[in-house]
């Protein structure tokens, strides 16, 4: 009898540690911010590069959520938002795509009236289709396509540097 209690609380001990115990997952960056610089640009912004933050979701740090700043830096800002998904992230090479939105703000004067304006509009949906090199943490690379759904549709080849926190 006092085997079995003994083997009993062994298990019920040790399998907190066998259970708890960190997967490579886990050692991945949830952060990052990066630069991408544009190609081709757009008629919603006369930017050429935009400044974004990423984090990481899911429990296999797939799934990545993006905002970020392209200003042209006279009189519009558009904020692309994206959720793209990465292939393998435990490995160097990966695959990115995605969908999102970008939102534009922009201050005018009007022919009609001539007191300055805000604008508001989301003149785009973005589809990104990137190559992406990066590490669990540290420096990462991107580049291939994003794709604007607009009046005109423009596929837009873009590169990104950033660190992965």
């Amino acid at each position: 009898m006092r085997v079995l209690i003994f083997i009993s609380f062994s298990i019920i001990f040790f399998s907190n540690q066998l259970f708890s115990q960190e997967t490579a997952y886990s050692e991945l960056g949830k952060n990052g911010v990066y630069a991408e610089v544009y190609v081709l640009r757009h008629d919603f912004s006369d930017g050429f590069i935009s400044f974004n933050y990423e984090r990481v979701v899911g429990k296999r740090r797939k799934i990545n959520l993006r905002i970020g700043v392209l200003p042209d830096f006279q009189s519009s800002i558009a904020f692309p938002i994206t959720i793209s998904m990465i292939s393998k992230p435990l490995q160097h090479h990966h695959f990115e795509f995605g969908i999102g939105a970008v939102y534009r703000v922009e201050y005018y004067v009007s022919s009609n009236n001539p007191t300055k304006s805000w604008y508001h509009d989301m003149p785009a949906v973005m589809i990104p289709l990137m190559y992406r090199y990066q590490k669990k943490k540290g420096w990462f690379f991107r580049g291939g396509i994003n794709l604007f759904l607009s009046y005109p549709i423009l596929p837009s080849p873009s590169f990104s540097a950033g660190y992965k926190f």
